[in-house]
């Protein structure tokens, strides 16, 4: 960067360190302070709610400026990623003249514990194209645990939804399609355009050699090409982040389309799956999620936005499930050892970025502990827990037995936070550390008899000897004492108001005897902690499957809490696509009604080869999004594997959900609500299948009402003659009631419109027929609507019925 006028050094150096990281804003430490300069500085300022300053120069204009504390790096970086920026964190060099090391932080590649969200994945994805398809590979690097997958171009939106990805790095857009750029977009995810398709094709086999080891073909074995090469591209980018590749906790997913079901963000903010209008709480998430562990709400997001595909897995969560409803005790007692237990996995991922501490492995040898007492709690359980008792049975086998009693051996109990601080290795481990740990003990008692020799000799009784970071060890005397020290041997090195500070030769002598013995441990501890990282690495494979199993435990464990504090049921889930839910309930709705004192209607909801398709009418505040929603939130529960509220339940498995309920604008992409949901019902038509459950709300309003009829008419006879898949239809077009009523596979039904109980409008009933009237005025009285509003508003209902 040429400069018209001379700058400091410092801004000097700044501007060319912004010059190598562009497109990340650079933190330059200062002291105790890191520095934002230029444009970067008001980023900064205006995100952080920085006040801004100027940095002075003698020759040239002053400089735009804030500043973070040092001690407050975490959190603000934190906040800064969460935004979506990326950082380029300069710290001070260690010796003279050095090189500054530079530490580049994105929000995909954040491992720090007071930056992350211990229940939610941080996963980085790479997204490769071409001209049909994307190909995804993802990590979190904070655990190790990473997946693959491919979707159509329609298809990519469901697979960024359930990988919920922090951070995508496009390596290759496909040509003349907007699809993926849209899915982002949607999503709300940060974004890197990498455009560096030719550096990774250029790349070999190295990175999944480096990654999962000389048999990585068949640990791979499975994946496609462009998979293969989607993985590349992101080990690659993680090396070149943090100077190394990644150890993964265990051999990458593949998420194949016949595995789990696909359900793409629209549809979870429709079914309101993770968050509500009224925030978490009014989410399924907030009554399904009864975990105690960070690993356990991690693998309940992913289930959630992933549930499964194959009968055989879904049967065997539910008999786990099943089996802790039954013995109530028992879950009771494994919630509580689970309670106790540390996040193995984003410990052992620290770790194994060398971004780690020793109290990372104290909580792996503490976890791996924990995880036998778990295996004690469930040694009795019947078949129903073989599974995750074998996974967790690793924990006790030769490796990791080994590796708990080396680091019991090893490690203080409480270790330091960093071995450059000492005190983390256990005394009686290591005999060389031991020695120079006595030479450093001699040293201090040297130092201690020093200062009671000075004390006898000059009969100063409050002469201490104290040690600081800036003058080192000194002897201190109170000002009045000063002149009875011997001139010749106490040495002034710093006169306050109240006290005067000295050293000696023979102090100084002993100081730094003790300096030389304490770096000497300091040395052999991080040498020592070098070895413990080594060993828990490699078996990080392992201790990956003792914590996901343990994850597993707390999952299954707490849907069983869930069901015994809902009364819910255990469902049949059939590979038929029979529908059968009697007297089902919305788990949200219930429990919030319930809170209120208040009763959730039930209603059942039976769909067959004959019956595939409801067109559901009946007045505003019936019911009737409230139905759509809980019938596909059942059959969501019971795919991943929980029981759900009902008083029966037989699911036929769903290949696809899709709901198009409630869209709104999208104003940065200039679409209008009908846009949205005209988007969202041509996914539905162009990728729902036979074995798909479809939920649409009031499809073609927003439009003129010929169209709006005619949209949903069409949208109608194509889920009801071509696709043939299960569909909930919410009208008030009472032209669909008459054409599910002539076909062979739909039934018209309706929100019984007569009163409830108390100061309920709506009985909230479902019953065949239809409905007469949308009883807009009742709704509208119920809202608040004044009353010469409403009366007039039913005189024109009057007239125009005249007409």
């Amino acid at each position: 960067m040429t400069e018209s006028t001379p700058n400091s050094p410092m801004v000097r150096a700044y501007r060319a360190l912004k010059e190598k990281n562009q497109g990340y804003i650079v933190l330059f430490r200062v002291g105790e302070f890191y520095e934002i300069l230029d444009a970067d500085s008001r980023t900064v300022g205006r995100v952080l709610g920085l006040q801004l300053t100027r940095r002075r120069q003698k020759e040239s204009d002053d400089v735009p400026m804030c500043g973070i504390p040092a001690g407050s790096l975490d959190v603000m970086a934190g906040r800064l990623l969460a935004q979506g920026y990326r950082l380029a964190i300069c710290e001070q060099p260690t010796e003279l003249g050095a090189e500054r090391p530079v530490h580049r932080l994105t929000p995909g590649t954040c491992v720090a514990l007071e930056v992350l969200d211990a229940g939610s994945s941080n996963n980085l994805m790479v997204a490769l194209s071409d001209e049909l398809s994307v190909s995804f590979a993802w990590i979190d690097i904070s655990t190790g645990e990473a997946a693959t997958a491919t979707a159509s171009l329609s298809g990519c939106a469901a697979v960024i939804a359930r990988a919920m990805p922090t951070e995508i790095l496009v390596a290759r857009w496909p040509d003349g399609s907007p699809a993926l750029a849209t899915a982002i977009r949607n999503a709300g995810v940060a974004m890197q355009d990498l455009s560096l398709l030719s550096d990774a094709e250029r790349t070999d086999d190295a990175s999944l050699a480096a990654t999962f080891g000389e048999g990585y073909r068949d640990i791979l074995r499975g994946m496609s090409n462009r998979e293969l090469q989607a993985m590349r591209v992101l080990l690659t980018y993680i090396a070149r982040t943090f100077g190394r590749f990644p150890v993964p906790a265990g051999p990458p997913r593949r998420d194949a389309d016949g595995d789990i079901m696909q359900i793409d963000g629209f549809t979870l903010r429709g079914l309101e799956v993770f968050v509500s209008s009224a925030g978490r709480e009014g989410a399924l998430v907030s009554v399904l999620d009864r975990t105690v562990t960070a690993p356990g709400r991690r693998l309940l997001t992913r289930q959630l936005s992933a549930p499964q595909a194959n009968v055989r897995r879904i049967r065997q969560q539910l008999d786990m499930v099943r089996y802790f409803v039954d013995h109530p005790q028992v879950r009771s007692e494994c919630r509580d050892i689970l309670s106790r237990l540390p996040d193995i996995l984003r410990a052992a991922g620290r770790l194994s970025l060398r971004q780690g501490n020793p109290r990372d492995l104290a909580n792996i040898r503490d976890g791996l502990s924990i995880c036998l007492d778990l295996l004690r709690c469930i040694e009795s359980a019947n078949e129903a827990l073989s599974i995750v008792n074998r996974e967790l049975g690793l924990a006790n086998s030769g490796e990791l037995k080994d590796l708990v009693q080396r680091l019991r051996r090893a490690l203080l109990q409480d270790p330091a936070a960093s071995p450059n601080e000492g005190e983390v290795i256990a005394y009686r481990y290591s005999s060389e550390l031991d020695a120079k740990r006595q030479l450093r003990d001699k040293s201090r008692e040297a130092i201690d008899a020093l200062k009671l020799q000075y004390i006898q000799q000059y009969g100063v009784r409050s002469l201490k000897i104290r040690a600081n970071s800036v003058i080192g060890y000194h002897v201190e005397v109170p000002v009045g004492a000063a002149p009875r020290l011997d001139p010749s041997i106490f040495r002034l090195r710093q006169g306050l108001a109240s006290s005067t500070r000295y050293t000696t030769d023979e102090l100084d002598r002993q100081a730094q005897l003790e300096e030389e013995t304490v770096q000497a441990i300091i040395r052999t501890e991080e040498k020592l902690y070098r070895e413990l990282v080594e060993a828990v690495l490699d078996v990080r494979n392992t201790i990956g499957r003792v914590a996901q199993a343990a994850a597993a435990l707390d999952l299954v464990a707490g849907f069983a809490q869930a069901a015994a504090e809902g009364l819910w049921v255990e469902p049949e889930v059939h590979e038929g696509v029979d529908l059968a839910i009697e007297q089902g309930r919305h788990p949200v709705a219930e429990r919030l009604l319930e809170e209120r004192g208040r009763c959730f209607q039930p209603n059942d909801c039976v769909m067959g080869s004959r019956t595939r398709m409801w067109v559901i009418t009946g007045p505003n505040m019936a019911g009737k999004s409230t139905f759509l929603r809980q019938t596909a939130l059942i059959i969501l529960m019971a795919q991943v594997g929980s029981f759900v509220p009902a008083r029966r339940a037989r699911i036929g498995l769903v290949d696809r959900m899709y709901s198009r309920i409630g869209a709104g604008d999208d104003l940065a992409a200039g679409k209008s609500t009908f846009m949205v949901e005209m988007q969202e019902t041509a996914t539905i038509l162009q990728e729902a299948s036979e074995r798909s459950f479809v939920i649409l709300d009031e499809i073609g309003r927003g439009t003129a009402t010929s169209d709006g009829v005619a949209i949903a008419q069409a949208t109608m006879e194509y889920l009801h003659d071509v696709v043939m898949c299960r569909t909930l239809l919410a009208t008030h077009y009472h032209e669909l009631a008459d054409l599910a009523d002539i076909s062979n596979g739909g039934v018209s039904m309706m929100m019984d419109a007569s009163s409830g109980s108390s100061e309920e409008a709506f009985s909230y009933r479902m019953t065949p027929g239809r409905a007469g009237n949308s009883y807009g005025l009742r709704v509208a009285r119920m809202a608040g609507v004044p009353e010469p509003v409403v009366q007039r508003a039913e005189q024109l209902l009057i007239e125009r019925s005249r007409l």
